[in-house]
């Protein structure tokens, strides 16, 4: 979560900073956050994170290895990562090194060439990348539900793409998505560290280009109204010697009021945490599975609700049934008020310690104040826990968590 002592600035040039000063730590974390992702890849699915490759590939000013080195050299790291909405380019280094942080963000968005040579490269490592997807069940099963789930919206395809569509993704396609997206006014630059704002500034006035070395901006489409579609059920034949299943369905975009309340329900039903209903009921009680949970995945137009569990294929349709059976719990029967007490308290003190991750803070930051123009604090944050009524929980379970709302995807052994 953010905070109330956050500065936020915007650039004459558009460009909004947002800086946290954070003391007793040498430490600084810093990155750009971009309003595009997989969803604004358009005709080429995967063109958003074949771009977040490409930007490390060199630059009017480095060649790859001096891109890949500069941060290394002094202990540092430099990543980014690709969402169905957002990209962020990020890095960490000792405070010191602020400018030269400063300085490789800076060049890798703005000045990257995407050489043709190390395109070509970059995509059979993409490929690679995409058959490990593929060997991975847990996730190819989430991605081929979302697919299901959304289609025809662009919010559907895999955010790496195919390797058909990887295949095709050319120099000038990287280069139209640039000049489309990646544009002062779509992006936020964040920073939270021992550093003032004062050094934030200075390092981006050195090295930010200015307005008019930009190429012309090409036109951002406006989000897709999402229609939903009828739910299904498909058992699929796999290699995996495993059986897996997930269920779901349509459920509350990001900055719906109601939020709060479903991740609170998440986080005690299934989320990441051993005493979770679908844990207890499941794992500890029949010792059916190692992985049993539920996720809630938010986007600007919907979200998605979903469980997961992997078995041996002989528990499978009953550990599917046992989900659904405490799903109906969620929905008939009134959680007690100890029960919401410890849940609350669970929740918050999850949120805390994972404010104490301070890139992760640094890449909530820019993420908050792309999408609404802020970033609320931890407090804020422990507020809504807080408020989440008995009631509340009662009528989200009832809102999305039905079974007849739920799709369902199993992936079974060919034998």
């Amino acid at each position: 979560m953010g905070s109330e002592q956050y500065q936020l600035i915007t650039l004459p040039n558009g460009l909004r900073v947002v800086h946290q000063r954070v003391k007793g730590t040498q430490l600084v974390h810093a990155g750009f956050t971009i309003q595009a992702g997989s969803k604004n890849d358009g005709q080429n699915p995967g063109l958003a994170h074949c771009l977040e490759h490409m930007l490390f590939k060199g630059t009017t000013h480095r060649k790859t290895i001096h891109v890949l080195n500069h941060l290394e050299v002094v202990g540092g790291e430099l990543n980014a990562y690709t969402t169905k909405e957002l990209t962020t380019i990020y890095g960490t280094t000792q405070s010191k090194h602020l400018s030269r942080l400063t300085d490789i963000l800076c060049d890798v968005v703005f000045r990257s060439t995407f050489p043709e040579a190390e395109l070509e490269k970059e995509k059979k490592v993409i490929v690679d990348e995409i058959n490990m997807y593929l060997d991975t069940p847990e996730e190819n099963i989430f991605d081929e539900f979302q697919e299901r789930i959304f289609d025809g919206h662009p919010l559907a395809h895999n955010i790496l793409g195919t390797e058909e569509s990887v295949s095709l993704i050319s120099q000038s396609n990287l280069k139209n998505f640039v000049n489309t997206h990646y544009r002062f006014e779509n992006m936020v630059f964040a920073v939270v560290g021992n550093v003032s704002i004062e050094r934030v500034l200075q390092a981006l006035q050195r090295f930010l280009p200015l307005a008019q070395e930009l190429n012309f901006p090409g036109v951002i489409l406006a989000n897709s109204t999402f229609t939903p579609l009828p739910t299904f059920q498909e058992v699929k034949k796999t290699d995996f010697n495993q059986a897996y299943a997930i269920l779901g369905g349509l459920a509350y975009e990001i900055d719906h009021p109601d939020r709060w309340k479903l991740l609170l329900v998440n986080n005690f039903f299934g989320g990441p945490v051993l005493n979770s209903r679908l844990n207890l009921a499941i794992r500890e009680k029949y010792g059916y599975t190692y992985n049993v949970e539920s996720g809630y995945s938010a986007f600007a137009e919907t979200g998605l609700f979903h469980c997961f569990v992997g078995s041996e294929p002989k528990y499978i349709e009953r550990s599917v049934e046992l989900i659904f059976k405490e799903l109906k719990k969620l929905r008939t029967q009134t959680l007690g008020t100890l029960q919401l007490s410890r849940a609350k308290n669970q929740y918050a003190g999850q949120l805390i310690l994972s404010n104490e991750n301070r890139s992760g803070l640094m890449m909530h930051l820019g993420q908050s104040v792309l999408r609404k123009g802020k970033a609320n604090s931890i407090e804020h944050a422990i507020e809504s826990i807080r408020k989440v009524t008995i009631n509340d929980v009662l009528q989200v379970a009832n809102e999305l968590m039905a079974e007849e709302n739920f799709s369902r995807l199993y992936y079974v052994p060919q034998d």
